[in-house]
């Protein structure tokens, strides 16, 4: 008996439902209660649930949209490129064709000369 109180007082109290003795006999048996959960608390707990779970669905779908929107951008800027490029090639072509020694070429070709008391000058409509 003085052990039994001993350890009553030692044991750390774990916040548990307290356990029912019963003694048959020689020995003690310990029956633990177990607590049932109201029907509001029920609810409570499977509103919670379905929130969790609706908020991870929707977060969810929002990282899905996102990554497929950065697809698209690495997309259209991967076209960007490819089209700065060929606009770099074609003003490269333009600057070859409309330089002076190629005109003068295709003008010899063509049976012209040059003429300087035949040039004039013509200024923009509206420049001083």
């Amino acid at each position: 008996m003085a052990v039994e109180r001993y350890n009553k007082n030692v044991l750390p109290d774990t916040g548990a439902a307290p356990e029912k003795k019963v003694e048959t006999g020689a020995e003690t048996k310990t029956k633990s209660h177990v607590v049932g959960l109201k029907r509001s608390e029920t609810l409570v707990y499977l509103f919670l649930f379905i929130l969790i779970a609706t908020v991870s669905i929707y977060v969810l779908s929002l990282k899905m949209e996102a990554y497929d929107l950065q697809t698209q951008i690495t997309q259209v800027e991967s076209d960007i490129a490819t089209k700065e490029g060929e606009i770099s090639e074609l003003n490269t072509e333009v600057t070859d064709l409309a330089s002076y020694d190629r005109i003068y070429e295709k003008a010899n070709e063509l049976g012209l000369d040059q003429n300087n008391g035949n040039i004039k000058v013509a200024e923009k409509y509206g420049e001083n």
